[in-house]
């Protein structure tokens, strides 16, 4: 018989090849793994070890997210709010180009609620 037993929460341990450790040079500075573009810092290597983790559990998280779209109600730009591990970015994309306008923390809430809490943008629903 096929399927699965039911599912549990756990911690589990990844390794993960081509991590960059810098080690202090002196006493007091701490501990940067780097990893690609992920920079994690801690005063101790768990410290950095568990930012890193912390880091990647974001990322992930942020995967699915769909972004969120407004348009500014001067009829001049279309702006668009992407979740990110840190929070939400929200970009203003004129014929002219784009451009990073904002960026919120991850308690702001979802792309469409930072888009829906500014008051000179509408909305623009999505599609189903």
């Amino acid at each position: 018989m096929f399927g699965y037993a039911p599912a549990t929460v756990e911690t589990v341990s990844v390794s993960l090849p081509n991590v960059t450790v810098r080690r202090p040079r002196k006493r007091g500075d701490g501990y940067r793994l780097e990893l690609g573009r992920f920079v994690a810092r801690g005063s101790t290597l768990a410290a950095a070890r568990a930012d890193l983790a912390r880091q990647l559990g974001l990322t992930v998280e942020s995967l699915n997210a769909d972004p969120a779209f407004a348009r500014d109600d001067d009829g001049t730009s279309l702006i668009v709010a992407i979740d990110r591990p840190w929070g939400v970015d929200e970009y203003r994309i004129t014929d002219a180009g784009h451009k990073l306008t904002g960026s919120y923390a991850r308690d702001q809430g979802t792309p469409a609620d930072v888009l829906g809490k500014t008051h000179h943008y509408t909305p623009i629903p999505p599609r189903r």
